[in-house]
């Protein structure tokens, strides 16, 4: 069996927010959904097809996705490996998310749903791990919140209010029993 090196705990994270984001019902508009899918698609030149673009990136490509986005609602994160405990199965990392929007009561919508995912630690993991697929090398064992920030205006993008969360979790991957590498 090969091992997937290029998927980490960090890009699991991202894809459930994702989810979450383009499913759960918005109460300020203007769409049903707190982020609508339709938003972020790209017509690429000579192309007839639009690309799908997940409004969720590392804090790198800021530039690049801010100028394709088009005043979009956006995220973005850093993630950073916090080590290990005694038990060197139980890795532990954290995400800082900035959430970039033009009204703040946007981004708090999406802070509260951020708030509600992530903040019950192993009740949050259960519903990370229930949603992942059924041969998934993965399992999360807790998810909590560790700061949050208000929304406030952001001196870099005029016109844009930015707000932060920041999240802990502690998961495993499948690991040979032999060599304790993963498998």
């Amino acid at each position: 069996m090969t091992v997937d090196y290029s998927l980490g705990a960090s890009q699991i994270i991202i894809d459930y927010l994702w989810d979450k984001l383009k499913t759960t019902t918005s109460t300020i508009g203007p769409s049903d959904t707190i982020l609508d899918p339709n938003d972020y698609q790209v017509d690429l030149i000579g192309s007839t097809t639009a690309l799908d673009i997940v409004p969720i990136f590392m804090s790198q490509q800021d530039a690049i996705n801010s100028n394709v986005l088009d005043g979009e609602t956006h995220i973005i994160y850093d993630w950073v490996a916090d080590g290990y405990e005694d038990n060197w199965l139980i890795c532990r990392d954290s995400m800082m998310f900035t959430i970039y929007a033009k009204e703040q009561r946007k981004i708090m919508e999406i802070q509260n749903l951020m708030l509600d995912l992530f903040r019950r630690m192993d009740e949050s993991a259960r519903d990370l791990n229930s949603a992942l697929p059924s041969n998934s090398p993965w399992i999360f064992y807790t998810v909590s919140l560790v700061d949050l920030t208000s929304p406030e205006p952001q001196r870099e993008k005029s016109g844009w209010f930015a707000g932060q969360v920041v999240i802990r979790y502690k998961y495993g991957r499948q690991v040979n029993a032999q060599t304790g590498r993963f498998a």
